[in-house]
């Protein structure tokens, strides 16, 4: 083990545990900040942009230092530009948007439990779509991703029909948000928005 740490694959596999550790810890910390934030200082939107735009700056002087060579970064096609201001305003823009809305109105813990069923999403779509071989392992993190969800959210819906409120206890489906002291039903009716 210690000839394993000593060498230079073996500290790579522990710098990149490290840094996986490090990674995790910060976005947990990133959507747990998100609440205070969407509540007291701006709205979802505005720290979107924001966000957007730091982590653009951020890049950008990050690559100049990393990538100096200007000509690397030449986009050759119209269609690799499309994709690439699809990948910026959709997979960012609207994906970070769409999250802090999310975690302003019912916390992190949805945003962070729902991360996960993106990997499941992907191993699905490319088996399907590009016609991957799926193995045993990925069906079994898949099955875990989806009853560990599953467990979750049974959890806290456990935990809102605790808190609700006396009045309220002939309505099973309603919710009570201490925060803002507002009754909304979990499910409203059927109807699909």
């Amino acid at each position: 083990m210690n000839i394993l740490l000593h060498s230079s694959a073996g500290s790579r596999w522990v710098l990149g545990a490290l840094l996986l550790v490090g990674s995790s810890s910060c976005w947990a910390l990133w959507l747990i900040l998100q609440v205070p934030i969407c509540k007291s200082y701006m709205d979802p939107l505005t720290l979107s942009a924001w966000m957007c735009l730091l982590s653009t700056l951020q890049t950008a002087i990050l690559v100049s230092f990393l990538l100096p060579d200007q000509s690397s970064w030449k986009i050759p096609s119209l269609f690799e530009l499309s994709c690439c201001i699809f990948a910026g305003a959709v997979g960012s823009g609207v994906t970070f948007y769409l999250q802090s809305w999310c975690i302003s109105v019912r916390g992190p813990l949805y945003s962070a439990m729902f991360s996960p069923l993106g990997t499941v999403v992907a191993t699905v779509l490319s088996a399907v779509i590009l016609g991957e071989e799926l193995h045993v392992g990925s069906l079994l993190g898949a099955i875990g991703v989806i009853t560990g969800l599953y467990i979750v959210l049974w959890g806290k819906a456990g935990d809102i029909k605790t808190a609700m409120a006396p009045e309220h206890m002939d309505d099973p489906e309603a919710m009570v948000d201490d925060t803002v002291g507002i009754v909304e039903p979990l499910l409203a009716g059927n109807k699909i928005c």
